[in-house]
């Protein structure tokens, strides 16, 4: 665990009886800089919350919830915020919407089928999702803060927003991928889904459910593994050359949008 990383601040991980995977991305440094806390966190499913976890929450003062689900988890799912004036942002699905299910219907009911799937899901993540990665940076950047962005999990796509947003600020890949990690920490799905019946975390239904599925297909799938990240940051070098040409060409976002996000986030 790298010095930069700071895991162990008490204001990394934000304890709730009802949250996941919910933690602060604040504390890492960015070349001659560091993230501010305080203001970003990320976090999964954000439908479970008990009374208990309301005071802790509202101390947060949370301004805009980025839900990067799609239509259907939304409704299936509702974001459950105790502070009503906190803003809720999400976006069209568009054509071509990447999931796993989708991927995995082609691969074998396997481990390695499911290693795949994940690997297909991860590059598909960059371009799909550069429309809800530019409402992101730019609810940072007309200060809608703090803020939580947020899917099922927590891990995917997340992750990969997350990632790009470290990476704009200026951290290294190194620290993006333990950040990342961490959520092989602090979170155990299996126990999440299996307290709350009605839990989906947008992979599964009634009709499929997700504990049902073979232990080592889950143990993939749960996982955050590190080449599932390095495969969207390669992606995003693949197709765009670099991080800053992808967030122009394919993300839209002009040098000034990308400059203030700094600004506000940047100690």
């Amino acid at each position: 665990m790298s010095a930069a990383l700071n895991s162990n601040s008490p204001s990394r991980f934000i304890t709730l009886e009802g949250g996941l995977n919910f933690r602060d991305i604040g504390g890492y440094r960015a070349g001659d800089s560091s993230v501010c806390w305080g203001r970003v966190y990320r976090a999964g499913v954000l439908s479970y919350f008990t009374d208990a976890d309301h005071p802790t929450l509202g101390n947060l003062q949370i301004r805009a919830i980025c839900d990067l689900r799609r239509a259907e988890e939304r409704m299936r799912e509702p974001t459950q915020w105790p502070n009503s004036t906190a803003e809720a942002l999400a976006w069209e699905d568009g054509l071509n919407m990447p999931t796993i299910r989708g991927f995995a219907a082609s691969r074998p009911k396997t481990a390695a089928g499911m290693r795949e799937s994940m690997l297909d899901l991860y590059r598909a993540l960059p371009t799909w999702m550069a429309p809800r990665i530019r409402g992101f940076f730019e609810c940072i950047a007309n200060e809608q803060l703090p803020l939580v962005i947020h899917c099922a999990a927590g891990k995917d796509r997340t992750g990969v927003a997350v990632a790009v947003l470290l990476s704009a600020l200026g951290v290294d890949e190194d620290t993006i991928l333990e950040d990342y990690l961490l959520t092989n920490t602090v979170t155990n799905f299996e126990q999440f889904i299996a307290a709350r019946k009605d839990s989906h975390l947008g992979l599964a239904d009634k009709h499929e459910p997700l504990l049902a599925m073979p232990q080592a297909m889950r143990d993939v799938l749960f996982r955050a593994d590190a080449e599932y990240l390095h495969t969207s940051l390669e992606q995003i070098r693949k197709e765009f050359g670099d991080l800053p040409t992808y967030l122009k060409a394919c993300v839209r976002l002009d040098d000034r949008t990308i400059a203030r996000v700094r600004d506000v986030l940047l100690e």
